[in-house]
């Protein structure tokens, strides 16, 4: 049988078309794997989810108990109400921004997904932010007042004439280091921003998550530059 012309490009375009299948189904494959392997990265990468949940129960059990026994008297129920409110917000935060990773579609361009993982990124870092900038407010008088209070049935408001005023600086103090705080981390960024050590030490921040669903991702974009030269 002799072929002709015609038929040798059929036999071309029918091959071409195979290999095309076999290259996209491996390239699936590799992908599937990459994806696995990440999976498992990133589950470990969020196991300090269980453990801060852990940790952050007996404080709002005391603060919830604190403040049923104080209905009456408002120099501590407010504060123990303000250190529940605190830690209930930043541990719903912290939990809604670990979902939003771990729920990411990775079917999607990866380049929509590093700047999503980008934003849940900077979303962790302003969080940590106010998070400090408010918590050294509540977590240094505040606190001691409710532990003393709670634990030991010591009232510091009355151990000496002194204290009150005290509690009042420490306070004052805080709220202005607030704005100062804040000018100066947007002064550091701006002058560090291109710095690997700083890059590091905010990705620290937002946590291990952030960093490996980060590396994933480069990784999927240099595999599909790699596939498109190919």
């Amino acid at each position: 049988m002799t072929l002709t012309l015609d038929d040798l490009k059929t036999e071309w375009m029918a091959r071409d078309r195979q290999l095309e299948t076999q290259l996209r189904m491996n390239t699936l494959m590799l992908r599937e794997t990459l994806l696995e392997k990440h999976s498992a990265n990133l589950g470990s990468a969020t196991r300090g989810n269980v453990f801060q949940i852990l940790f952050t129960i007996p404080f709002l059990a005391f603060f919830g108990w604190f403040i049923a026994r104080h209905l009456d008297q408002p120099a501590f129920l407010l504060p123990a109400v303000l250190l529940q409110a605190w830690t209930v917000v930043m541990l719903a935060l912290n939990i809604h921004q670990r979902s939003q990773l771990r729920g990411l579609d990775y079917g999607r361009p990866v380049l929509e997904l590093q700047r999503e993982v980008e934003q849940i990124r900077i979303t962790r870092l302003n969080t940590f932010k106010w998070a400090f900038l408010t918590g050294q407010l509540l977590w240094w008088i505040p606190l001691v007042l409710v532990l003393f209070k709670g634990l030991l049935g010591v009232n510091l408001y009355t151990v000496s004439n002194f204290m009150p005023t005290f509690i009042a600086w420490n306070i004052a103090f805080g709220v202005a280091f607030i704005p100062f705080a804040l000018w100066a981390s947007r002064r550091l960024a701006g002058r560090l921003g291109g710095s690997r050590r700083f890059q590091k030490f905010t990705d620290g921040i937002a946590g291990s998550d952030v960093v490996v669903a980060r590396e994933f991702l480069n990784k999927l974009a240099r595999f599909g530059r790699e596939e498109s030269a190919g």
